[in-house]
């Protein structure tokens, strides 16, 4: 289930960002940051006088073949082979068109590959098929909302405040698009590529309490900026990250929502996510499955997908493509995780990357312990795992809480 929604809610697979007319529909989306009114500009000035010279140039070609047809009986007219002012005119006018296309769009080109120094960094890592965003004070998100019939991660961003974004990618090239931001970026591997943006407008989420106020979570904003009551209403809101470089069999399934919070709210937002200690176990290895890639590759219910099935995997033994055996337990599970290609299984090739550094020890054992759960023999053994570790987190043997 959501962090933020409830799962009757995440059954509507809804796609749009707000409530828009069907121009803006068809045209383009919300202007959410400070290139998209500059972006939009230079793009209708490109696209209008491309249709003005079309227009006028099918007219006469229309026309002409029309009135110099040939007729019988009528003797064809010599063509002109010079005409010196009509040269000059289609000469010089598409020159100066062009010339201030030219101008004005390598003046928002350059608006856009400079980053204020006051940009917050935030790190993103690309890989079949999923983002991740590693924020300031090593805290990743555990938001998720429902897009295209899938769980997406949410990641925030704060408003009004330039962000930059320092990008890779683990496996193949991978492009970054913010649709409503006017943004867009290939991320690549084995170097870094950057991209900012600086969100604008209004916050699209707040962040409320619950649970007597021990859990935080987002809720979205209407346009007058209260806060959507109506859980079947909550779906859906902010931003898209699309991918946009194709990049696989999956590549349409490479989303995430954006969230854009007030200053306040986007502090206490990131506290909340780099603190997992209040997180059993099991419950933080069922968000990392959805939030880390794995959902795209591994089932939790017995299909095969492009890596094995984590369905009733735990006490197993596996055949590698080498010959090896090995069974599924804690060692197994951090080696697939941290060297994916040292043991590769039987039928299946070694497309996972490496989580090495990328994964602190509780989120490895959060995972073990969630694949654990997931065969019936050994459910309440992963039970009793994740109550004992929470139990010494409280206080019970006066272990300082996990990060």
């Amino acid at each position: 289930m959501s962090a933020i929604f409830p799962e009757s809610v995440l059954m509507n697979p809804l796609l749009a960002s707000e409530d828009v007319g069907w121009w803006t529909r068809l045209w383009f989306r919300a202007k959410a940051s400070t290139f998209a009114g500059e972006t939009d500009a230079i793009y209708n000035f490109i696209f209008w006088v491309s249709i003005a010279f079309f227009v006028v140039l099918m007219f006469l070609m229309v026309y002409w073949g029309i009135k110099y047809r040939r007729k019988p009986g009528v003797a064809p007219e010599i063509s002109p082979s010079h005409n010196t002012p009509l040269e000059i005119v289609w000469t010089v006018v598409p020159t100066i068109l062009l010339f201030v296309m030219f101008v004005w769009g390598f003046k928002g080109y350059l608006n856009k590959a400079v980053s204020p120094v006051d940009a917050e960094v935030i790190q993103v890592t690309a890989k079949k098929w999923n983002w991740t965003f590693e924020y300031k004070t090593g805290a990743k998100s555990r938001e998720l909302d429902r897009m295209a019939d899938m769980d997406v991660p949410v990641f925030a961003l704060p408003l009004n405040r330039p962000v930059k974004f320092v990008m890779s990618s683990d496996d193949v090239i991978h492009s970054m698009f913010f649709p409503e931001f006017r943004a867009k970026r290939d991320v690549m591997p084995n170097r870094y590529t950057t991209m900012w943006v600086q969100p604008t407008g209004k916050p699209t989420h707040t962040v409320e309490r619950y649970d007597n106020g021990k859990k935080l979570r987002l809720a979205p904003l209407d346009s007058a900026g209260n806060v959507i009551t109506d859980m079947a209403e909550r779906a859906g809101k902010g931003y898209n990250l699309f991918c946009t470089e194709y990049c696989g069999d999956q590549h349409s399934q490479m989303l995430a929502r954006i969230a854009v919070l007030a200053e306040a709210d986007y502090k206490d937002w990131l506290d909340y996510q780099g603190d997992t200690s209040g997180v059993p176990l099991n419950v933080l290895g069922e968000q990392l499955y959805k939030l880390q890639g794995c959902a795209t590759c591994h089932s939790v219910n017995g299909a095969k997908g492009t890596g094995p099935t984590w369905k009733d995997i735990w006490g197993e033994t596996h055949k590698s493509t080498t010959g090896a055996s090995a069974t599924v337990d804690e060692n197994y599970i951090r080696e697939s995780i941290l060297v994916p290609g040292a043991f590769v299984r039987e039928g299946f090739s070694n497309q996972m990357p490496s989580y090495q550094g990328k994964m602190k020890d509780r989120e490895i054992r959060a995972l073990t312990t969630y694949i654990m759960s997931l065969n019936d023999k050994f459910k309440q053994d992963a039970q009793a795992v994740s109550d004992e570790e929470m139990a010494k987190q409280q206080g019970g043997s006066g272990s300082t809480p996990a990060k």
